[in-house]
């Protein structure tokens, strides 16, 4: 039964979030946004989090999401429309563009890889987001590249196989939360000289107790449920 329950909940999950990122990337400005709620959505396990919980995450963050959303739009959707233009209409190209096009895409799907994560656990202004999210990339080069990678795939599909791109706004947004996570937990144990293990026990400490030190409620109706 346990098993069936958490199968249920997972293709619950998987159609509310395709739904939601669906019409946020109709509408192009909310995408970002979005984007950045479903990471902190994603950032608690399949037990614990909520669908608010997206909602929250931009409400919380909406200052820097104001720039981020501006940044990316120009850096990633007019290249995408360029190099869509000229992948229908190949007798106009110009190559000079199209690699203007590709570099900044490729920049902005770097950021998108890796700044909601940053958003989701710094405070911090726009100029910061830029530098850490550079930074996160070398928490692990593997994991920044499967990332990057991974949106690059998206993206081909948005130019070339635009009706395949639905399956992929569940998946995407859960694995590049996954990958960014473990890189921003590598670069905060670094930098608390405490390793990664120590730094996720202590959070799960955290998020076990109250801010007075008590055993959560939610957290003891889990363990009821479980026993």
């Amino acid at each position: 039964m346990k098993g069936l329950k958490l199968f249920g909940d997972y293709a619950f999950e998987f159609i509310v979030v395709t739904v939601l990122v669906a019409i946020s990337a109709l509408t192009v400005i909310f995408f970002v946004p979005v984007t950045v709620g479903v990471t902190g959505y994603f950032k608690n396990d399949i037990n614990t989090r909520r669908f608010k919980d997206i909602f929250v995450t931009i409400g919380r963050n909406w200052k820097i999401l104001i720039f981020y959303t501006v940044f990316q739009l120009v850096i990633i959707v007019f290249p995408v429309l360029n190099i869509y233009f000229f992948n229908t209409h190949p007798d106009n190209i110009n190559y000079f563009v199209l690699a203007v096009c590709v570099i900044a895409l490729l920049v902005g799907v770097i950021y998108l890889a890796t700044a909601p994560t940053v958003i989701v656990n710094m405070n911090l202004k726009f100029r910061q987001l830029i530098y850490n999210g550079i930074m996160m990339l070398f928490g692990s080069l593997w994991r920044s590249l499967l990332a990057v990678l991974i949106i690059c795939g998206v993206v081909a599909l948005i130019i070339f196989y635009p009706y395949a791109v639905p399956l992929t706004l569940y998946v995407s947004p859960l694995a590049i939360s996954r990958l960014m996570a473990e890189n921003f937990y590598h670069l905060k144990a670094k930098a608390l000289n405490i390793s990664v293990f120590e730094l996720k026990s202590k959070e799960n400490q955290d998020d076990y107790l109250d801010e007075k030190g008590a055993v959560r409620r939610d957290n003891m109706e889990n363990k009821n449920e479980k026993d």
